[in-house]
């Protein structure tokens, strides 16, 4: 049975595509501290859910713990709850396995190699959206198979604009235009700007 969120998935990928650039500690737990301020009730409901959906996908100790905070003070209606932790548990997952891979670029090459050969493996199709960009233009760089570089390329263009940002001024990996068949309706991360997580807008 499908699950309908009390939340706008689009703005949620959004802001965890920002959370997938924060790269350094500072950056990661000022970024925590963002999603823990858009949880109090000086916000609307709507940008609570969301913040607490992050929470449950991101599930760093800190924001599993303020989102059990937030259940214990009957914030939200169990039924809100359940639902938004129905609706962010194969984001979660999949977040979650990306993580354990950051780093492992042979095992992320071979992932590409698999995908790229016909291999309909979908789990690893699925990981490949979600592992961090610095490893797929770690592959890009010492790949000599132009159809890796090509499968990097694509997946990169379908991250959300923050991932594309980091990659081109940050890691110097700039796509080359790519067809709009590649791109137009791929990927799920599109180009919604967060409500909450941007550190511009919070001050934090």
């Amino acid at each position: 049975m499908s699950v309908s969120a009390p939340i706008d998935l689009h703005h949620l990928d959004a802001t965890l595509d920002l959370w997938m650039c924060m790269w350094r500690p500072e950056e990661q737990v000022s970024f925590e501290t963002a999603l823990v301020r858009s949880m109090t009730d000086e916000h609307p409901r709507r940008t609570r859910l969301l913040a607490l959906a992050a929470c449950h996908v991101i599930a760093t100790p800190r924001l599993l713990g303020a989102a059990a905070r937030v259940a214990e003070a009957a914030v939200f209606r169990l039924d809100d709850i359940h639902e938004v932790e129905q609706a962010t548990l194969s984001r979660h997952n999949l977040l979650k396995a990306a993580t354990r891979m950051r780093g492992n670029v042979l095992g992320i090459e071979l992932l590409l190699a698999r995908v790229v050969a016909g291999a309909q493996d979908r789990s690893a199709d699925a990981l490949l959206e979600w592992v961090d960009v610095r490893d797929l233009v770690a592959v890009a760089r010492t790949t000599v198979d132009a159809r890796l570089f090509s499968e990097i390329e694509q997946r990169i263009g379908r991250r959300g604009r923050y991932q594309r940002g980091r990659a081109a001024n940050v890691l110097g990996f700039t796509i080359r235009p790519q067809p709009a068949f590649a791109t137009a309706g791929a990927g799920h991360w599109g180009d919604h700007s967060p409500e909450i997580g941007d550190l511009r807008r919070t001050g934090s």
